[in-house]
């Protein structure tokens, strides 16, 4: 019967839509959070790229600022000093308008942008050449510490990769620092001119000799963990050690000519070229590092990118297959059960349903015909003296004749919602629905005649 059919395959569909539906949904889960883990990654790291794009612009606008604050302090500039005084003074306000593009990438309206743009506009407002060495002090120290709050803003500091960890401590921190404590001592012994320094000057180039050596003994202990993960580590080895070299130039000079108490027959400009020179070498290795430390975040950036690419394909496949196997089991079973249910449910002799079958489905045929508002009709067949015709012609002949019968059954059927039963030995059953009473008389004398 087409209905109770349906019913069947419905039931069937439904339990194979839960045993899909309860591992794909496992499966959705689990690659869900991987996925979103991964997506975690890229955002971090976006962030960390985004933070050292603007720390890196401002390291460059305070290289410039402490070069403009040395060339400043120099009573008696010559021709040099003083067109280098103009260029470093242009380079900083394209610098500082290069800035403020950049800090357009990072999150909007965050307290630590809104301040940072307002600075910005404040310092291009100020005649750097003219404030003197304190005021440019204070403007550099203010730009680093932006560039500290910075690496916490975009999670710089959280990086948990050891080596990309100990580059940004180079590149935020600690070779920032060292290029401000030489600075510092080259605006200082700039500002002489034949004369000695000053007590208060002396202390204050003592001090800073002091942080660069305190400086220089950190550097040397991040080398050797960025050893370990450098592609060229000689090259790299020979760089920090230039740069120790150079810094114990630097505190040499100082203390043999600028820390004496009598009079310093140095110029006031070589001063300046001899002590930038040794400053420019640190910012080589600062520029290196930034770069390598660009790199491994990019290389991150698109290991993550391409994980998330894997993960997604890779669960997208695991639902695909989950769903195909269990298609493949749930029509290879549904085939099975279909033969079992066709064995059980069918006489072996006429391929009609039999009476096991017939008591199954008689109570679930009236209830549908009722809820389809259609006429039930039952129509039950008797083979006239089919005992006498068996004994007569024997058990072959009277099994021929059934088969003859069903066949003729089966055919009178209008309907695919129609069934035929084999009732009992010559007994016959139809289940079937008519419009009318009329139909169903016509229909019963049709089969007679059959």
């Amino acid at each position: 019967m087409k209905n109770l059919n349906i019913e069947k395959k419905a039931k069937s569909l439904y339990f194979f839509i839960f045993i899909t539906l309860v591992p794909v949904i496992g499966v959705i889960i689990i690659f869900s959070n991987v996925f979103l883990h991964v997506q975690d990654d890229i955002e971090f790291v976006t962030h960390e790229l985004k933070g050292l794009k603007a720390i890196s612009q401002i390291e460059k606008t305070i290289f410039n600022i402490q070069k403009l604050r040395g060339l400043s302090c120099i009573k008696t500039p010559n021709e040099e000093s003083t067109q280098n005084l103009k260029i470093f003074k242009d380079n900083i306000l394209k610098d500082l308008m290069a800035l403020k593009r950049n800090l357009l990438t990072i999150e909007k309206n965050t307290p630590l942008r809104s301040e940072l743009l307002q600075y910005i506009d404040k310092v291009k407002d100020i005649p750097l050449e003219s404030v003197g060495y304190e005021y440019l002090t204070n403007i550099i120290k203010e730009f680093m510490l932006f560039s500290n709050h910075i690496a916490y803003n975009c999670k710089l500091i959280l990086d948990s990769d050891l080596s990309s960890y100990v580059l940004i401590d180079n590149v935020v921190y600690l070779l920032p620092e060292l290029i401000e404590y030489s600075g510092e001592i080259r605006a200082l012994a700039s500002s002489i001119d034949g004369d000695a320094l000053t007590t208060e000057q002396k202390e204050q180039i003592l001090i800073q000799q002091d942080k660069i050596k305190e400086k220089l003994s950190k550097l040397n202990y991040n080398k050797l963990f960025i050893m370990n993960e450098n592609e060229d580590k000689v090259l790299f080895e020979q760089s920090y050690k230039n740069i120790i070299e150079t810094q114990n130039k630097v505190i040499e000079f100082t203390k043999e000519k600028l820390l004496k108490d009598d009079k310093i027959n140095l110029e006031s400009n070589d001063i300046y070229t001899l002590i930038t020179n040794d400053i420019d070498s640190i910012i080589s290795l600062y520029n290196s590092n930034l770069k390598r430390l660009n790199s491994n975040l990019e290389k991150k950036l698109e290991k993550s990118k391409e994980n998330s690419v894997v993960v997604f394909f890779v669960g997208l496949i695991s639902v695909l297959f989950i769903i195909f196997i269990n298609k493949m089991f749930y029509y290879k079973n549904r085939e099975y059960i279909d033969k079992i249910e066709e064995l059980t449910i069918t006489d072996s002799m006429t391929s009609l349903y039999n009476r096991r079958y017939f008591d199954e489905v008689f109570d679930i045929f009236l209830k549908i015909q009722q809820r389809t508002k259609q006429t039930a009709v039952f129509i039950i067949i008797d083979i006239d003296y089919f005992k006498q015709y068996n004994d007569t012609y024997g058990h072959q002949a009277g099994d021929v004749a059934i088969k003859t019968v069903a066949k003729h059954l089966k055919n009178s059927l209008k309907r695919a919602g129609d069934m035929a039963f084999r009732l009992g030995g010559e007994e016959f059953g139809i289940l079937c629905t008519e419009e009318s009473k009329s139909q169903v008389l016509s229909f019963a004398d049709s089969i007679i005649k059959k």
